[in-house]
This record gives structure tokens, C-alpha cells and sequence, in this order.
């Protein structure tokens, strides 16, 4: 309690401060920093906070969302990002599905979706506002064989021709493709694609492959996939497309899920 002397010193009134205000002053600025303290290294990010960290989805509920003006759906366990499951308008959607059953993320497949190890058989697929005037044909003739070491390339087993591209040398332009190699090879519907692999190198521990398509004048589609499955490219690729378009909405109304085998032969 606060007291109040009786005496006066040189005519002034002489108050004593209390005892408890100092130590409670300290103890609410160490409780202060504890809880920024806790909050920093356990508390979550705003990446957390606004939806863009990874983080699986076990619902199968289906979202809507629009990108470019073409309305999707998809069950929640496809999408990557929580901010997706909120639906709306977006401007990139990032989706991924098992091969070859192209299911969404269950527990029981979680080291194959989250953990990402090197034989694992999960697509990335990522559909964006179109902001390229380039057609994938145009690409393939101004932006990728000019930059290649030999035009003709070198046939595969897998009915893909290969291309290399200048190694990256200091003072000397490259194309900014070091480092992967070019496959060009015919879809199911007579398309010319084209298909990017990372090198198999030792420093390249988990190289990736990769491809970028148009859907629709406002829409690109890319999906990334192991090396190790290069040579089911042309399946993969097909049910990739079959399960995009039956995700589209602009041919039907369901929600997509993991697309019959035969509607993509």
C-alpha cells in the first residue's frame, strides 16, 4: 500500500512510493519479452498466417476458384497451398497428385507428397494466369533450338529426341538453360511438346522434368514430374491433361478427382 509520511521536509510533503510497483513493472516487461520470444521461434510465420506455406489437406470437399476467367474445381486434397482452399479468383493455383493413380494427399502417402524424396511418384502441377504471347511451338522455334548445340538432335528410346544447350562459360552469353537438356516429342494429339529435364549429374541429387502448355488463351498449364519416370512421359502427360480438363469447368460441373485410365489412352 502507498503510504503517507506526516513530516515535511523543507516545507514539502514527503511521499513513499510503494513496494510492489518496481517489481511488477519488471515482471510484465519479462513476461512481454518471453511471449515475442516464444512467438518467433514457435509461432506461426506470416507465410503460415496468410496461406502460403505447404501444408496437405486430408478433406475431399470440393473448392472452386477461377484463374484467367475459366472457373476450376477440385477436391481440397489436390491443393498445395491453403490460401487455395478459400476459392475465389486467384492468380496461380499450385495442385498435386500421385502417379499413376493421380489421387490427392492422403496420410498415409504423406513422404511422397511432403517429404519429396528422390524416386517419389508425385506430379506438381501449377496453373497461372497466361502473361506469354508465345505458343509452345513458337518457344520451340525462337527461344530453345536456336540456343542448342546441334539442331538435329539425338533420338531416345523413349520417342523423344534430345538436345543439349552451350555449357555456361564466363563472358560468354548463354541461353539460360544450363545445367538441363531439351526433349521434343509427339503428344497423343499430334503436338509437337516440349519436355525440360535437369541433367543426371552428382550435384544435381533429385533432377526434375518439366513441361508448359497453353490451355487456353488467358490459362498456362506447367506440370513437373522425377526424371526416373521419363520414359512414361507420353502417359503422364496425357492423363495430366485429362485430369486439367475434367477439372475445367467449362465442360462440366463435377469437381475433378483422379481421371479413369481409359479416358486418357
Amino acid at each position: 500500500m502507498r503510504q503517507k509520511s506526516s513530516g515535511s521536509f523543507g516545507g514539502e510533503e514527503v511521499r513513499e512510493e510503494s513496494s510492489w510497483r518496481y517489481p511488477l513493472g519488471i515482471f510484465l516487461v519479462t513476461l512481454l519479452l518471453c511471449a515475442v520470444f516464444l512467438y518467433y521461434y514457435v509461432g506461426p510465420s506470416v507465410d503460415e498466417i496468410s496461406g502460403n506455406t505447404p501444408s496437405p489437406a486430408i478433406s475431399e470437399e470440393p473448392v472452386s476458384f477461377t484463374v484467367g476467367g475459366i472457373p476450376f474445381s477440385v477436391a481440397t486434397n489436390f491443393t498445395v497451398y491453403p490460401r487455395d482452399r478459400r476459392g475465389g479468383a486467384r492468380e496461380e493455383v499450385a495442385l498435386y497428385a500421385l502417379w499413376p493413380t493421380m489421387t490427392g494427399y492422403t496420410p498415409a502417402r504423406r513422404e511422397e507428397f511432403v517429404e519429396n524424396p528422390k524416386d517419389t511418384r508425385r506430379i506438381d502441377i501449377v496453373l497461372s494466369t497466361r502473361t506469354s504471347s508465345f505458343s509452345e511451338q513458337e518457344r520451340i522455334d525462337i527461344l530453345y533450338l536456336p540456343y542448342t548445340n546441334d539442331k538435329r538432335g539425338i533420338r531416345t528410346p523413349y520417342q523423344l529426341v534430345k538436345y543439349t544447350f552451350r555449357d555456361q562459360r564466363e563472358n560468354v552469353p548463354t541461353s539460360g538453360y544450363a545445367d538441363t537438356e531439351l526433349f521434343l516429342g509427339e503428344t497423343n494429339d499430334t503436338k509437337t511438346m516440349a519436355l525440360f529435364c535437369f541433367e543426371e549429374r552428382e550435384d544435381i541429387r533429385s533432377p526434375d522434368c518439366w513441361r508448359e502448355y497453353e490451355l487456353s488463351p488467358t490459362v498456362t498449364v506447367s506440370y513437373r514430374f522425377k526424371r526416373h519416370l521419363l520414359d512414361e512421359w507420353k502417359a503422364i502427360d496425357t492423363r495430366v491433361r485429362a485430369f486439367v480438363n475434367e477439372m475445367s469447368q467449362r465442360n462440366n460441373g463435377a469437381p475433378a478427382s483422379a481421371p479413369a485410365p481409359d479416358a486418357a489412352e
